[in-house]
């Protein structure tokens, strides 16, 4: 056989990548419980997929534009980043859209996209639309362009044609405020879309609208408040975990008369169907407190601070009950300002916390960032015991490697006979290429094994000890940052402060850092009982998934708690990463 027709059935496969776009967020989260991504891309996926496979092309790269009804390519991220990704790789034959309005939205757009891939050898196949080749598919693919952009025209008319009537008639337009939900009833035997009171957060939202109204809360204190009272936002796909509603938030409710019972579109208000929060009067007097404060020069002040939302009282939590520290910067007659905490129910002569000056809360806090450092046996174990780990891994790697390696070395042995018999014109040549990629795809998969073997517990190790590396001199590294970089680190270490006069009582810790203490305190339980360190549970520990939390099998603490072997050899699932919020 020769070189010429080896080469012939060796040519390797086309490649292509995948374009699938939606135009909301909403089409986003269409039957997630069949695919993360929508059933919207979840179709465009597997349609884009097969036509792909009709071309014999290899599908390398997938981009996903979500929620982009932008009319342009220069308003679509996502898009961009594909044709750089072209321009790089430069071996690209394909892009498969599922419809060629997925990519253009008009003829312009088509026409300069269209020359770039021109000049880069690539070409965008639609599912839907696939014209093939030659001056008849240009044409047609042209007209199409041209009528999509027509029909997007059109059809942003037609939705503000309807918005507008929609808001007429009293209908909420969008996701409905904080205090209401967005639900389906049934009406006249059929389901419709339509905004309710939410039952838990509406009492909290008039609770908000009756303070502020006495002209006794700041944005501030009403922020810190309402935290405290419960009232928190209503989890979305994008921010799925519920937060404490902010003061800009809160500073946009008040001046919202969507909670008196009317909807506002492009500067008009209507009557809305929505049931009320707020009555007229009470809206009133919420209004008068912040023009009073806008117009006599006494500004609604949002102050910041590092601390803001970290600070709690120790006087409340010891008697059960929950009450934050406000920032506060109260002016004297002569015109000085002082900074304090204070303790959000002492405004309210509930608690006898007093002021405490801000610059010995920001002392407090350093000093507490003392106890946040682990002792230097326990680091000097902890790294003793992932280097054996890794040590005791590179036995199972070399061993997988080897396997491979075998597994190749068979790849090619089937894939020379097979062009033998293509040779001989024993088998057809349709099954012969059939077979020959399956091969090529095998290849593929186990050249990655090279690659990766080994590399979950060496990633784990180093997120644990890049963690710890973290905690190695915490006050210090603390002391040295500016205020952005302090506030980073709180939200990595820790959840709460709860301070009393003489400084912090006690903290909440974020996790990993919280179990490292645990294993400490059973480190040196386990020295002074003259117990053995396990090696086995930490490699396991080490390997046991993708976050640091209280539901793994076993807490670092577990791992010093009972004896194991110092030999083991370990593959864990990829990745560890501590749950931090800052860093």
């Amino acid at each position: 056989m020769t070189d010429i027709d080896r080469d012939r059935y060796l040519e390797p496969p086309k490649r292509a990548v995948l374009y699938l776009r939606v135009s909301s967020k909403q089409q986003m989260y269409t039957a997630t419980d069949i695919d993360a991504d929508g059933n919207s891309i979840a179709t465009q996926r597997e349609t884009t997929i097969a036509k792909a496979a009709s071309l014999d092309a290899d599908v390398v790269k997938e981009f996903v534009e979500p929620g982009a009804s932008a009319k342009t390519i220069e308003q679509r991220p996502v898009f961009k980043e594909l044709l750089q990704f072209l321009i790089m790789d430069g071996k690209i034959d394909y892009v498969v859209v599922y419809m060629r309005s997925r990519a253009f939205r008009n003829h312009f757009d088509a026409a300069i996209v269209g020359r770039q891939l021109e000049q880069l050898g690539v070409r965008l196949v639609s599912v839907k639309e696939d014209f093939g080749e030659g001056p008849h598919a240009v044409a047609m693919e042209g007209f199409t362009d041209v009528m999509n952009g027509l029909q997007n025209t059109l059809s942003g008319l037609d939705i503000q044609t309807k918005l507008q009537h929609k808001a007429v008639n009293g209908g909420t337009i969008g996701r409905a405020r904080l205090g209401y939900l967005n639900a389906r009833v049934e009406h006249e035997g059929r389901m419709i879309n339509t905004v309710t009171i939410d039952p838990k957060r509406a009492p909290l939202v008039l609770k908000a609208w009756e303070l502020y109204s006495t002209g006794d809360y700041s944005i501030d204190l009403l922020e810190a408040t309402m935290a405290d009272l419960g009232l928190t936002t209503r989890p979305s796909p994008r921010w799925p975990v519920e937060q404490p509603v902010s003061d800009s938030k809160l500073h946009q409710m008040l001046r919202d008369p969507y909670y008196v019972g009317y909807v506002v579109y492009k500067g008009d208000v209507y009557p809305g169907r929505h049931e009320a929060i707020v009555s007229q009067e009470l809206f009133d007097r919420v209004q008068d407190v912040l023009s009073a404060r806008s117009g006599s020069g006494q500004r609604d002040r949002r102050h910041h601070h590092y601390l803001k939302g970290i600070l709690f009282c120790e006087r409340c939590f010891a008697k059960g009950h929950i009450s934050r520290l406000v920032y506060t910067q109260p002016t004297n007659r002569s015109g000085t300002r002082y900074q304090y905490f204070v303790c959000r129910r002492a405004q309210e002569r509930r608690c006898d916390l007093p002021h405490l000056p801000v610059t010995d809360v920001e002392e407090a806090v350093v000093a507490r960032y003392a106890t946040l450092s682990l002792a230097t046996d326990f680091v000097d174990t902890v790294n003793d015991l992932l280097s054996d780990a890794l040590a005791d891994s590179k036995g199972s790697t070399r061993e997988m490697h080897a396997s491979l390696t075998r597994k190749l070395r068979s790849l090619d042995s089937r894939e020379t006979r097979l062009i033998d018999l293509a040779a001989d014109g024993t088998l057809p040549q349709a099954k012969i290429r059939s077979r020959l990629h399956d091969l090529h795809v095998e290849r593929k998969r186990l050249e990655a094994g090279l690659a990766v073997t080994g590399a979950e517990l060496a990633t784990g190790a180093k997120t644990l000890t890049d963690a710890i590396g973290l905690v190695a001199e915490p006050q210090r590294l603390y002391e040295r940052v500016d205020n952005e970089v302090r506030r980073l680190l709180n939200e990595t270490f820790y959840q709460r402060f709860y301070l009393d006069v003489k400084g912090v009582k006690r903290d909440v810790r974020n996790q990993p850092f919280d179990d490292f203490h645990a294993a400490e305190r059973q480190f040196f339980a386990n020295r002074a009982e003259t117990k053995t360190t396990p090696r086995k549970e930490i490699a396991e520990y080490t390997a046991a998934g993708s976050t640091f939390s209280k539901e793994l099998q076993a807490s670092l603490a577990d791992v010093f708690l009972v004896p194991g072997s110092s030999k083991t050899v370990l593959v864990g699932r990829a990745g560890l990463e501590p749950a931090t919020n800052g860093l």
